[in-house]
């Protein structure tokens, strides 16, 4: 009898998700534990990062038939499968064949640095600087790293250029 796999997702205990991950590795599972690159500001500097792209989970291949499930509880930096209804609920293969398919072949990663295109009349967010907490409308691309906006600032429209870093897309 041919038994298919099932991927599951492991809650891990915080901050240990890379300990999960070798801790089940270590013992024979095949365990996905997807990264990201990211950008963030730290100390008041940007830079780019890697780290999980879903904090506090990793993702293990079980069969329900011929794997011993009970040593996944007492590994080192795990508290658990995820369970709906006290039963463990399977990731659909397409979920992680997905993730694997953004993966950057060279590095593993998935890199969520790149932006995405903005398009004139957008609602925008400042969020750092001197105009940071105000709305804007973005009007093109100004050099690699900065954007052209229109604010509204005392009843008027004022135009302003800002570091890509500055904005996010404002929500709806």
């Amino acid at each position: 009898m041919r038994v298919l796999q099932s991927w599951f997702a492991v809650r891990c205990k915080p901050k240990e998700d890379q300990r999960a991950e070798e801790n089940l590795a270590r013992q024979g599972f095949d365990v996905f534990h997807p990264l990201a690159r990211v950008k963030r500001r730290r100390q008041g500097k940007w830079g780019m990062f890697v780290e999980s792209l879903f904090p506090g989970y990793v993702f293990v291949q079980l069969d329900s038939v011929n794997d011993n499930w009970a040593p996944i509880r007492s590994t080192r930096g795990v508290l658990g499968l995820v369970r709906f209804g006290g039963i463990p609920a399977p990731v659909p293969h397409e979920v992680i064949d997905e993730i694997r398919s953004q993966q950057d072949a060279e590095f593993g990663w998935l890199d969520l640095t790149q932006l995405k295109p903005m398009r004139e009349g957008q609602r925008l967010r400042i969020i750092d600087g001197p105009f940071m907490g105000q709305e804007a409308r973005f009007q093109k691309l100004n050099g690699q790293d900065r954007v052209l906006v229109l604010l509204n600032i005392m009843q008027q429209s004022v135009q302003a250029v800002l570091h890509r870093d500055q904005v996010l897309e404002a929500e709806a």
